[in-house]
Parts: C-alpha cells; sequence; structure tokens
C-alpha cells in the first residue's frame, strides 16, 4: 500500500474515532438531561399521588372546618348587608330599645381576610335595656363583632325615674366566602 492511502485510511480512522467519541458524549450528556427529568417527574408524580390518595381525607377535614366556621360567619350574597342590618334592629327592639340611625358598608376580601359589613348604630333607651342589648349582642350568632361602643346619658339625673341612655356603636360582621357557603367540593 502506498503512503498516502494509509495516511488517507488512518485519518479516516481517526475522525472516525473522534465522531464516536464526540457521539458518545452526546449521548452521555443527552441521557444525563433525561435522567435527571425522570427523576423529577417521578417524585412530582408520587407527590401528586400523595395528594390523590389524600383527598376523602381532604373532603372530610375541609367539611369540619366548614361546619365550625360557617355558624361564625354571616351568609354571603347581593343582600348580605340588609339581612345584617334587619338582624340588628330586630335585636333592638326585642330588648326594647329604639334604632336612632344606622349606617351599613360593605368590605370586600383582601389579604387573606373574609369581606365584612361594618355596621355603625345609635341606640337609645333605658339603662336596663341597653344593657340588656348589649348582653345579647355579645352572645348573638353568627357574630357582630364591637369594634368601638359610645355610650352616653340621655337626658337629667332624677333619683325617682330611670335613667335613659345612648349607645353609639361600631360593628363588623364577616361575611362567608363562596367557598365557605358552598357544601359541595
Amino acid at each position: 500500500m502506498n503512503i498516502w492511502t494509509r495516511r488517507a485510511i488512518g485519518t479516516v480512522l481517526l475522525c472516525g474515532l473522534a465522531a464516536l467519541a464526540c457521539a458518545a458524549l452526546v449521548y452521555h450528556a443527552l441521557w444525563g438531561r433525561y435522567d435527571k427529568a425522570q427523576q423529577l417527574l417521578e417524585s412530582r408524580s408520587e407527590r401528586l399521588d400523595g395528594i390523590v390518595s389524600a383527598g376523602p381525607d381532604i373532603q372530610t377535614l375541609l367539611e369540619t372546618v366548614r361546619q365550625s366556621v360557617s355558624p361564625l360567619v354571616h351568609p354571603g350574597g347581593e343582600s348580605a348587608q340588609n339581612e345584617m342590618q334587619q338582624q340588628l334592629r330586630e335585636l333592638i327592639s326585642s330588648s326594647g330599645s329604639t334604632l336612632v340611625s344606622s349606617q351599613v358598608a360593605v368590605e370586600s376580601a383582601a389579604d387573606g381576610k373574609l369581606a365584612r359589613v361594618r355596621l355603625t348604630a345609635t341606640i337609645t333607651g333605658e339603662w336596663v335595656k341597653l344593657l340588656h342589648f348589649m348582653g345579647t349582642l355579645q352572645t348573638h350568632t353568627p357574630a357582630l363583632w364591637i369594634r368601638a361602643v359610645s355610650i352616653m346619658r340621655d337626658g337629667a339625673n332624677t333619683g325617682a325615674s330611670g335613667q335613659n341612655g345612648r349607645i353609639t356603636l361600631q360593628l363588623e360582621a364577616p361575611i362567608a366566602s363562596a367557598a365557605l357557603e358552598n357544601k359541595q367540593p
């Protein structure tokens, strides 16, 4: 064989070996990426399987939370503020006191807090009746949280007649979100 033929064959073999080495490196790099992606997918799949298998437990716990929280919050909806204002009126009239004025404002849910209704009311009546109203307000469910109270005496202080007073209240009432009202998941 001619020297040039041997050199050409050697060069071809050397280029073939270099191509095989490059192919092996590319194969190794791609196989490593595939293996990492498969491990990541398997771990995520295992987590999802765990969540799916815990589904009934989650549903049971969610229903327990709904049952615990629902009595403490007012039902939502478009008429929630009117219903709460009506409840407050009924509490006041059942105590024998008089509602002088009331205002209602709705605050939407923000920063992980439930939406709420803010009520401001001015009530007059005899001290005993006002005390009865305040006691009833504390035990009323769903809750009407008292944020501020202003108490003043009305009229003259005469020993024989009963004392009258005026209470100005700022109340807050949480409104159930759709998640709490929804009975089905």
